[in-house]
């Protein structure tokens, strides 16, 4: 008997579990364990939970359409492992458990080591597959080239039929009825932006290759842009493994080879690809350091970044903040729209992070909680690790950092203000020479600037900048391998950017030359 256990890879395309697991017609029980600690985690969001179980619902579908179907367990996932594994036992069947690496926090970490731990202390066989490309050992010198030769390799074909026996087992199950009564506190969204499930996500992925892609390399930091497809809304389904990236990366190699002779669109599908590799890139780096998802990369940084509770005063500028009431109006746009939507495009996350970290002074642990609170696509691989990046905190090496200005953002990336106009209605009579100067406050209920901005900026990045100085001197003095990864941190910055520059410079010269 195989015991297929489905966790953030809830796909049977590519899924190597899925097509290791039912070889030679096994016999095989699908499952996904409904665990109460995940929906009492202190990080979960409404919106990503509905969009697991749209997920896990399709999931079933899709099994049953293969003559099996997908069985829920409610419970701890090491005691409902445990019993399941000991009633086959006892049933007569020698059990063979499937399941992906993961990256986790602690709690997940726990939960496989103990799991691993059973199966080896009853001697029974257990495969630990890949969701998506990831390196179990730390050779990220070799990182780069072997993430491409597995993007490479032939994708798992999904099964034609899954043998899937009835059994009787006292362990407590749930249907999908059941599951939507007993957690119907998620379902209560007012609307779905996003649908979950494999089925969905490969409709999403075909109308991004079909025409939405174009432009990519530069709509997507614009917000309205972004949020009326300009991005390929895949982020959560890459976040339950819905769909793999090596499917993403396969089809839109394919893509580009069809459109091989047209500039611009090679161009975006491969500025796409490359925030692809990005994606799997900070998942791997959780992977090697799991204490980053929640303690500041440098202790330097821990008087200063601090999670315990805020005074009241910084209290007062997070309450702005989450609820879009700053005073700013592109970083209030974004955050109102995070409510609503559960998302918001990379460039507006990164500035109002920025914002609330350096000008508003508030740790980004804060921040990091709040967004995973909403976002439907909350990865603690890449937002909280980005949250540090924002922060100020990351690549010490550098003697620079970023701090968006967000009225400067508003010329750049929302000229015409659709965005801000879509979710600020207070501002819907103002030009933008208005809006840039004021010329609302007192006239409408939208606020004034909640701080100085230049000021915040000179004071708070004065005080980030220096802890980065006491940051580098102490590698510099101390060396080691702590020192050698800040080193290969920048370089990886500089080289990225170097990158970037060279095909931009490329581009716009192959662009010169064909008109």
């Amino acid at each position: 008997m195989h015991l297929l256990w489905f966790r953030r890879d809830l796909r049977l395309t590519d899924n190597e579990i899925v097509t290791l697991a039912t070889v030679n017609n096994a016999a095989v029980l699908p499952f996904f364990i409904v665990d109460p600690w995940f929906y009492q985690w202190t990080d979960t969001s409404k919106a990503r939970v509905q969009f697991l179980f749209e997920s896990l619902e399709n999931l079933d579908h899709n099994l049953q359409q293969l003559r099996s179907r997908l069985i829920l367990f409610e419970g701890k996932s090491v005691e409902i492992i445990q019993e399941l594994t000991k009633q086959l036992m006892q049933h007569g069947y020698r059990p063979k458990l499937y399941f992906n690496r993961d990256v986790q926090v602690e709690y997940g970490i726990s939960r496989d080591q103990a799991i691993v731990h059973f199966y080896q202390q009853l001697n029974l066989n257990y495969h630990i597959g890949l969701n998506n490309f990831l390196q179990s050992e730390d050779k990220r010198e070799h990182w780069y080239s072997e993430y491409y030769t597995y993007q490479k390799l032939p994708i798992y074909p999904k099964p034609i039929s899954i043998n899937t026996p009835s059994l009787s087992l006292n362990i407590p199950q749930l249907t999908f009825v059941e599951l939507k009564q007993k957690y119907s506190v998620f379902w209560k969204t007012k609307k779905a932006y996003f649908i979950g499930g494999e089925t969905k996500a490969q409709t999403i992925l075909n109308s991004f290759l079909e025409s939405r892609f174009n432009g990519y390399h530069w709509k997507v930091s614009r917000p309205w842009l972004a949020q009326q497809g300009a991005t390929s809304h895949l982020s959560p389904h890459l976040t339950f493994g819905t769909i793999s990236t090596r499917t993403v990366y396969q089809s839109t190699k394919s893509r580009a080879e069809e459109l091989k002779n047209q500039l611009k669109p090679e161009f975006s599908l491969k500025a796409f690809r490359e925030r692809l590799r990005w994606h799997d890139s900070f998942t791997q780096r959780l992977y090697y350091h799991p204490e980053i998802a929640y303690q500041n990369r440098y202790p330097e940084f821990d008087e200063w970044y601090t999670p315990l509770d805020l005074p009241v005063e910084k209290q007062e500028l997070f309450h702005a903040w989450q609820f879009g009431k700053t005073g700013f109006p592109l970083i209030d746009a974004s955050m109102r729209q995070l409510k609503i939507m559960g998302w918001m495009n990379f460039r507006m996350r990164a500035m109002c992070a920025t914002f609330l970290t350096i000008n508003c002074g508030i740790s980004w642990h804060h921040g990091a909680r709040h967004y995973m609170n909403y976002l439907v696509d909350g990865d603690l691989a890449i937002d909280n690790w980005q949250w540090q990046m924002q922060s100020g905190i990351t690549n010490p090496l550098s003697d620079t950092f970023r701090i968006y200005n967000p009225n400067k953002n508003i010329s750049e990336k929302d000229p015409d203000l659709k965005f801000i106009y879509y979710w600020i209605n207070e501002l819907r009579a103002y030009s933008f020479s208005e809006i840039i100067q004021y010329k609302y406050i007192g006239r409408t209920s939208y606020p004034a600037p909640i701080l100085d901005w230049s000021q915040t900026r000179k004071v708070n990045g004065k005080v980030v900048s220096d802890i980065r100085k006491k940051v580098r001197e102490r590698l510099f003095i101390e060396g080691g391998r702590e020192y050698d990864s800040a080193v290969a941190a920048k370089e990886t910055v500089d080289k990225y950017w170097q990158h970037k520059d060279k095909e931009y410079t490329k581009f716009k010269k192959l662009e010169a030359e064909l008109k």
